[in-house]
């Protein structure tokens, strides 16, 4: 029976300033990742609010500046800072300017994806080979350029189903899959659980969780102990051996090669 192996990875968006602190933490344990950028934002500020019920929106600087609601940062790292932040760890597109990729043609699709692309290359050593829809919107345009210009994977929104093993099955679309959990999620603690109690035994397992920064910012993450959580997880991922810490090209690559 062949030894099949368990992947733990991250996956950030938007280029944030909080990305700062988490890349601390992931540093302290050895934790690998991957950030999402819009390389035509980088260094824009601006706030999100928390709805509760729609979850985290955009918010007018008008309004913050009244004091009306309670928001968070959302400031994008500025360019002459992105190499030096993100060094060692995976950079991926988000579209360069974060746009509805359904509203977009065929052109402006690719043009929003492989400038994002190009853009992102300076800043690495890594190849950018990964893609996270932005609002999680797909197009067929969009699908048409990932599988025709190189990518490796495109992360949707959501959360994979199903239970016990299955439920941390490498997905069989690259292009268009769910991750595992979104890092706020109320179950997470349980899931992670689960991942690391299941010993696989139908192939590869993969522990996938997503997030923004500024979604620690907020009074209810903070009561619900998030930043504590992970750092609880990441504690057990660099004390077990039979978990395999990477950026999400290398979860996908790893994978790969092992089944060929």
């Amino acid at each position: 029976m062949p030894e099949f192996k368990k992947y733990f990875t991250l996956s950030y968006d938007d280029g944030l300033e909080q990305d700062k602190q988490t890349i601390v933490l992931m540093k302290k344990y050895g934790i690998r990742g991957t950030f999402n950028l819009n390389s035509a934002l980088l260094g824009e500020k601006s706030n999100i609010e928390y709805t509760g019920t729609i979850g985290f929106k955009n918010v007018d600087p008008s309004i913050v500046k009244k004091g009306l609601i309670k928001t968070a940062p959302a400031n994008r790292i500025p360019a002459d800072e992105i190499r030096q932040v993100y060094e060692g760890f995976e950079l991926a597109t988000h579209g360069a300017h974060h746009l509805n990729m359904r509203k977009l043609g065929k052109e402006e699709t690719e043009t929003e994806i492989l400038k994002d692309r190009e853009a992102l290359a300076q800043y690495t050593d890594l190849p950018v080979v990964g893609h996270a829809f932005p609002f999680g919107s797909k197009s067929p345009a969009l699908r048409e350029v990932l599988k025709n210009n190189g990518f490796l994977y495109a992360r949707a929104l959501g959360s994979t189903k199903g239970k016990g093993e299955d439920r941390f099955a490498f997905p069989e679309n690259q292009l268009d899959f769910a991750p595992t959990c979104w890092h706020i999620d109320k179950n997470i603690k349980e899931l992670f659980e689960e991942f690391l109690s299941i010993t696989p035994t139908k192939g590869d397992m993969l522990f996938y969780m997503w997030g923004h920064g500024y979604e620690f910012d907020f009074d209810v993450m903070k009561k619900r102990e998030i930043i504590k959580t992970m750092e609880w997880m990441f504690d057990r991922v660099a004390n077990d051996d039979a978990i395999i810490s990477c950026t999400n090209a290398e979860a996908f690559m790893g994978h790969s090669s092992a089944n060929t």
